[in-house]
């Protein structure tokens, strides 16, 4: 990603100095995200989480008096009240899919949802439209790219593949080398998928889901985030500031960025200003 007025050999950077970041996003809240969460928490991935409130506590769906305690330390975040195509419905239905769920899920978890996963991964510059009224942050779609680059579009957010490629993918993600710009995999799916009972398919078995935590977990170039951490980052990163003359970062935001400098992992913290060393 660029930033405008940073000179070239200041290069953004994750947390810690990381070149990669990973986000895993899932839908709709199925009972399957218990064992999902586990994992994830076993291996220290993070996810975010799409769920439908019109259908929490419904038979195979997570219960809504649980929703703070099993998804505390990933990301809750919109799929609407009740799964509708959104590019079917009117401006008003579509608002209150969006608005109706956010203040549910809010009121469950106690606090703030900013996201939203689109129902079949629906939607158009409509939909978009309402989205921007509502504050939402991003929205994420279905389509994948297969490929690592930082989204530009966070209301028709890609992903780079569904979890039944991620294995294969990481394997490609894992080998990119040193590059200049910081690189995101983005894998979406349901954790009912998993539970592929008598098949011959090897990515529907949690064995799958969790070798590839496994790997994951042994890599020290990748920063586990969710959907909206990322966002808020990549925002915040953009809002970077360069004084040349005294050659000093400046970060107007409340959230500390990373760049690499000469080689150096270099925190500027939030609200702070950081002299460049020699």
């Amino acid at each position: 990603m660029s930033c405008m007025g940073l000179p070239a050999d200041i290069r953004i950077r994750f947390p810690m100095g990381r070149t990669k970041a990973l986000v895993m996003s899932y839908d709709d809240g199925s009972e399957h995200d218990r064992r999902l969460v586990d994992i994830f928490n076993r291996y220290g991935v993070r996810a975010s989480f799409h769920l439908n409130s019109g259908t929490l506590g419904a038979p195979h769906r997570v219960a809504p008096d649980e929703l703070k305690s099993l998804y505390d330390g990933h990301e809750v975040s919109c799929h609407t009240v009740n799964h509708p195509d959104l590019t079917s419905l009117s401006d008003a239905d579509i608002r209150r899919e969006v608005a109706d769920d956010r203040q549910t899920l809010e009121s469950l978890v106690g606090m703030p949802v900013r996201g939203l996963a689109y129902p079949f991964g629906s939607f158009n510059e409509r939909v978009i439209t309402v989205l921007e009224t509502l504050d939402i942050a991003y929205a994420r779609t279905i389509a994948t790219t297969q490929e690592f680059a930082i989204p530009r579009e966070f209301l028709a957010l890609t992903t780079t593949c569904h979890h039944n490629q991620a294995m294969e993918i990481a394997g490609r993600f894992l080998r990119l080398p040193m590059i200049d710009e910081p690189r995101l995999m983005y894998v979406w799916g349901h954790s009912y998928e998993f539970d592929g009972f008598m098949s011959d398919d090897r990515t529907k078995d949690w064995r799958y889901i969790e070798d590839f935590c496994r790997v994951i977990q042994e890599q020290d170039s990748v920063h586990c985030t969710t959907t909206i951490r990322l966002v808020d980052y990549l925002r915040a990163a953009r809002r970077l500031r360069y004084a040349a003359p005294e050659q000093l970062l400046s970060n107007p935001t409340d959230i500390g960025l990373w760049v690499e400098f000469k080689g150096l992992a270099i925190e500027i913290p939030a609200r702070g200003r950081l002299p460049l060393p020699d």
